[in-house]
């Protein structure tokens, strides 16, 4: 999935979220700092190839991560960002921080998502349990290769009007007070 899939995945789910919750996680104190995190966790899974958004922004540090790991590998295994999560309850103090990473390791997990949704899937997400088992959220004929039109159907005419709605929904709720 391309960059422009992940944020509008992370984004509409998030946004869903808050929807069907009545805005009840909008309470989390550092609100804007999780839902950024959440879009920023939704790229760094791609960190491992040089030639995504996220790599071609962070070159050095995507060169040296693509020698140590093939892409779609640890970045995109269930154990990283369940590590992270971990971390941000067990280890981590400061409210902030915690948010923080937990709103970044929502957003790889919402990349993950949106990886399972393509015709390759993620080999070994289940890693070290299932390292060769190849995960998808859709039977094979339903998924899309990235940069296809299809992808570019999901974005443009679902996820990027869903954002918007959603959007537009929480602002009326400003506007009135709500």
């Amino acid at each position: 999935m391309t960059a422009k899939g992940h944020m509008t995945l992370a984004s509409a789910v998030t946004l869903s979220y808050l929807y069907v919750d009545d805005g009840l996680i909008s309470t989390l104190p550092h609100f804007e700092f999780f839902l950024l995190a959440i879009l920023l966790g939704s790229l760094f899974p791609d960190i491992d190839e040089p030639e995504s958004y996220i790599g071609k922004k962070l070159k050095v540090i995507s060169i040296v991560m693509s020698s140590f790991f093939k892409h779609r590998t640890f970045t995109h295994y269930l154990i990283f960002p369940l590590s992270l999560i971990l971390v941000a309850f067990f280890c981590v103090d400061n409210i902030f921080n915690k948010v923080t990473i937990l709103g970044f390791a929502l957003g790889i997990l919402l990349h993950d998502a949106g990886d399972m949704l393509t015709k390759g899937g993620i080999k070994g997400f289940l890693w070290p349990i299932f390292p060769n088992t190849r995960i998808a959220l859709l039977p094979y004929f339903l998924r899309f290769k990235t940069f296809s039109i299809e992808e570019y159907i999901l974005i443009w005419l679902v996820l990027i009007p869903l954002n918007i709605l959603l959007m537009f929904h929480f602002a009326k709720m400003e506007w009135w007070g709500i």
